[in-house]
């Protein structure tokens, strides 16, 4: 497949003065999957609730998840800035990065939603209206749910073409895109409880593993030509 045919290397002089750097780019990318499986752990199943009770008992958890999700969302606009060098030698990866951009602020939508959900419980309302209110809207259509959409399913879906780029320049092994797959099919097939976080876990691993081969790179110093010595006339002063 043409998908995966190799590349030319990706050298590290490619990325030569670029911000942020390799190794902050290898930080951002794992800081920002472990913020999305954290923020999953905390959610759990509190963000397909209809029950308001539930929801003002949970909103520390909410309030908590939605923030770190938040995190997520900045970590990946960093990576996203430093893998774009790598990304120029696959068209793949070109078209996978920039659908990844408007996943940054879908997945700040993303947190958003969670912490809007936490002020339909908040004391004093309508408890009935309040749940009328997140069944008919906040878990049926509307437009609220494009930009979430988005990031669950393009921005995944994004990220796996960048890691299959990142393994096409020899940046990382071919078990970061293996792994990031399995959990996009996971979290697809299972929903809620233990197996959709175990899924998001995978797709965490994945990216891991993309980062320290990114990190590695970045160690790899870029080979210098060595200037040759200037050669003497041989003769001597008298």
């Amino acid at each position: 497949m043409k998908l995966l045919k190799p590349l030319p290397p990706f050298r590290p002089g490619e990325g030569a003065g670029q911000v942020p750097s390799l190794r902050v780019t290898a930080l951002a990318l794992v800081g920002s999957w472990l913020c999305v499986a954290v923020a999953e752990s905390v959610f759990g199943d509190l963000d397909e609730t209809t029950s308001i009770a539930a929801i003002a008992e949970g909103g520390g958890r909410l309030t908590a998840g939605g923030l770190i999700a938040l995190g997520a969302a900045a970590l990946l606009g960093l990576a996203l800035a430093g893998l774009g060098p790598i990304m120029r030698g696959s068209v793949a990866g070109r078209i996978g990065w920039a659908l990844l951009v408007p996943a940054v602020p879908c997945s700040g939508a993303f947190a958003m939603f969670h912490l809007i959900l936490v002020e339909t419980g908040a004391s004093g309302l309508n408890q009935t209206a309040m749940e009328q209110f997140v069944v008919e809207r906040f878990q049926g259509p509307g437009l609220w749910a494009v930009p979430v959409t988005y990031y669950v399913f393009l921005g995944f879906l994004s990220m796996l073409l960048v890691l299959i780029a990142l393994v096409r320049r020899g940046v990382t092994s071919p078990l970061a895109p293996a792994l990031f797959a399995a959990g996009i099919v996971g979290d697809n097939v299972v929903t809620g409880g233990v197996g959709e976080i175990a899924s998001v876990c995978l797709m965490t691993v994945g990216a891991a593993v993309a980062s320290y081969g990114l990190w590695r790179v970045s160690r790899q110093e870029p080979a210098r030509a060595l200037a040759p010595e200037p050669t003497g006339s041989g003769m001597t002063a008298a």
